[in-house]
């Protein structure tokens, strides 16, 4: 007798988790919102430009180094369609394919070069960047159904777009030209640049159409160019050309929570 209770037990409870896991297994639109933390790795830095000696010489300036590294906080959204899921007949295991329209906004974070200038008796540039990002991706994401559970996945996904790096308020400065910022002319430029993103989380279920997530994410920028204004202080500092600011490419490494709502 106890054996056959426990076989109508075993039935029902796989039942019902076969139910549910139909259930959540509804292909669809789904939003989400989430934010975090992270960190912009080192990058190489570089400045060229001339100071204006007279009419008829200048002085090339080459100063190059590299930033440290950041800690930095972010935002964002995206809008997403899934599929039902990949199965074997059969099997147990399943993969549901997705893909998203993201939105990601990086807070403002000062990367700081620190830049031997050439020629080496002008000493050390000190370039502070105050940066911000606006990145647009499209990614494709893939979810992972096991056995184990109907209500908590893991998902891996992958995605491209474009970045649009801000710096606003930059200085240039040199230790034996104290008060000088050599971009004081025009300290805010841009620019906009290719990139990617690998990503890998887990999602719970918390609500009939509600689940929450938390992720990593590896996110690359492609090296950027900027152009600031000359160094203009009269009867202070010679007068320079407009300066060209080169920024390497930019990694982060990002940790990801937020919700996500499906319709």
């Amino acid at each position: 007798m106890k054996l056959k209770y426990f076989v109508f037990l075993l039935a029902a409870l796989t039942g019902s988790s076969c139910l549910a896991a139909g259930t959540s297994d509804n292909q669809g639109f789904y939003l989400g919102l989430f934010g975090g933390v992270g960190s912009a790795a080192s990058a190489s830095l570089q400045q060229k430009g001339a100071v204006l000696i007279n009419q008829f010489h200048s002085l090339p300036i080459d100063a190059s180094g590299s930033t440290g590294s950041k800690h930095i906080s972010l935002g964002g959204a995206h809008l997403g369609y899934e599929w039902q899921s990949w199965r074997r007949d059969g099997s147990a295991w399943a993969v549901k394919p997705a893909v998203e329209i993201e939105g990601i906004y990086i807070g403002k974070y000062s990367p700081v070069g620190e830049m031997p200038v050439i020629p080496r008796p002008l000493g050390t540039q000190y370039v502070t960047i105050p940066t911000t990002a606006g990145i647009l991706l499209a990614n494709a994401v893939f979810t992972l159904r096991t056995p184990y559970s109907n209500k908590v996945f893991p998902y891996a996904g992958l995605g491209a777009g474009l970045a649009r790096l801000s710096i606003k308020g930059s200085d240039s400065a040199n230790p034996s030209e104290p008060g000088i910022n050599h971009f004081n002319s025009d300290p805010d430029a841009s620019d906009t640049a290719f990139a990617i993103q690998l990503k890998a989380g887990i999602k719970g279920q918390i609500h009939k159409n509600l689940y929450l997530f938390t992720e990593y994410r590896y996110l690359s920028v492609k090296a950027t160019s900027y152009t600031f204004g000359s160094t203009d202080y009269p009867g202070v500092h010679l007068p320079t050309l407009p300066w060209d600011v080169s920024l390497g490419r930019q990694k982060y490494n990002l940790f990801v929570a937020g919700l996500q709502y499906r319709f």
